[in-house]
């Protein structure tokens, strides 16, 4: 009875240990699936994924988005330091990423969370990925970061779609700027009895070119015509409709130079030949160096200043009509004013007077003591300054672009 007996419990543990051993490998399994289902899922998601163990950031899982970024297959158990080593890390700046500055090291040195921070990564090939960056660490029972994962974005396609955006940017500019310059008018030092000065300046490279003008022609002889204005729009466009108005307005000043015949013409030009809803403010003047006299048209400029030498009285050159391109048939009063040698006329655009910096505006009140203070300098000293004032007075740079021009009557 006493071996029955034994052999039965021998044969009940036999079996007990095959149920267990069944039932392990069955959770064996099913662990398996639940990894292969896991690892499958974790594959498929856009986000790259890495976790790192251990003192040494040793590598216990990197997903195939990860692995495609740094253009290698993880070894599991390699120190993180190590995979990347064969990779450039930079940052935005192109300035080197040491591994131990890396997100996911900082985690694992502090327990920081992080989020958002772009990294580079330009493998042996040289094919780069800008990958936005989050972190965080993996902590143990006791409290303790044993480990830590971080979560990698492909930012490359926006990087890329914003490089050629402003690769198409600078073309544009280029142009622009080309059109714009080769279209800035040669002024003479001396016409006609007067002194003369001028000025463009361009805004921040990034800001578009703008539709700034000016001009000085002797349409008639013993006669100046003085112009400046201001196009509505930024670019080419801008500037093609820039070379319109100053070559229209120069072509019929040489028929008639009166300023309110040129303007009114012009104005009907621009309604012909611009778009809907372009229009142009322009300061046409035309000096008589021998009669001492100003006669001129402003459609809805900036009033230019002109300043009597004996008094330092100011008087401005005020609207006497709306912008050209806004109405057909509109008339221009034509004004007229008295100088004396010496007087001086600055005519300038509005990136002169809305020029800013912390403190507010430049101001026509700074170009009025400007041209008070500084009279006794020559027209090319004189505009020299004044541009050198409002680029320092812009915080941080000019916001648009600045035109000037300085009209001297000459001492007989």
């Amino acid at each position: 009875m006493a071996g029955e007996y034994t052999d039965s419990n021998h044969m009940a543990d036999i079996e007990g240990r095959k149920l267990a051993e069944t039932r392990l490998e069955e959770s064996l399994r099913r662990a398996q699936l639940e990894r292969n289902r896991l690892q499958t899922v974790l594959d498929t998601v856009p986000s790259g994924l890495i976790v790192v163990e251990g003192p040494d950031a040793r590598i216990a899982f990197m997903n195939k988005r990860s692995q495609e970024f740094f253009g290698t297959p993880p070894e599991i158990g390699k120190p993180l330091p190590a995979f990347l080593a064969s990779s450039r890390l930079l940052r935005p700046d192109g300035s080197p990423y040491a591994p131990g500055e890396l997100p996911i090291s900082r985690s694992m040195a502090s327990g920081e969370v992080i989020r958002g921070e772009e990294l580079i990564v330009e493998t042996e090939s040289g094919q780069r990925s800008y990958l936005l960056l989050g972190s965080a660490p993996l902590w143990d029972e006791s409290g303790r970061v044993y480990g830590a994962v971080a979560s990698t974005e492909d930012i490359t396609p926006l990087r890329e779609a914003q490089e050629a955006l402003r690769n198409a940017y600078a073309r544009e500019r280029h142009v622009s700027e080309t059109l714009q310059q080769a279209l800035l008018p040669i002024v003479p030092e001396r016409l006609n009895g007067l002194r003369l000065a001028s000025a463009y300046r361009a805004a921040l490279e990034e800001a578009q070119i703008g539709g700034d003008l000016f001009d000085v022609f002797s349409p008639a002889p013993g006669l100046v015509g003085l112009v400046i204005g201001d196009v509505a729009g930024k670019g080419v466009d801008a500037a093609v409709r820039t070379a319109l108005t100053r070559h229209s307005l120069k072509a019929y000043a040489y028929v008639n130079p009166s300023p309110a015949i040129v303007m009114e013409a012009l104005n009907n030009v621009i309604l012909r030949e611009m778009i809907a809803e372009s229009f142009v403010t322009v300061f046409y003047g035309l000096l008589n160096a021998k009669e001492h006299t100003l006669s001129y048209v402003n459609a809805g400029h900036e009033p230019p200043l002109c300043l009597m030498p004996h008094s330092n009285e100011i008087r401005m050159l005020s609207n006497t009509g709306i912008p050209l391109g806004v109405k057909a048939g509109t008339t221009f009063e034509e004004c007229s004013i008295d100088l004396q040698e010496g007087s001086r006329i600055l005519l300038y655009t509005d990136g002169a007077t809305e020029a800013r910096s912390r403190e507010g505006f430049f101001g026509l009140e700074r170009l009025k003591e400007l041209l008070v203070s500084r009279s006794q300098e020559s027209p090319v000293e004189f505009v020299g300054h004044l541009v050198e004032c409002i680029q320092e007075f812009s915080w941080p740079h000019l916001r648009d672009d600045i035109a000037i021009l300085l009209a001297e009557m000459e001492h007989v």
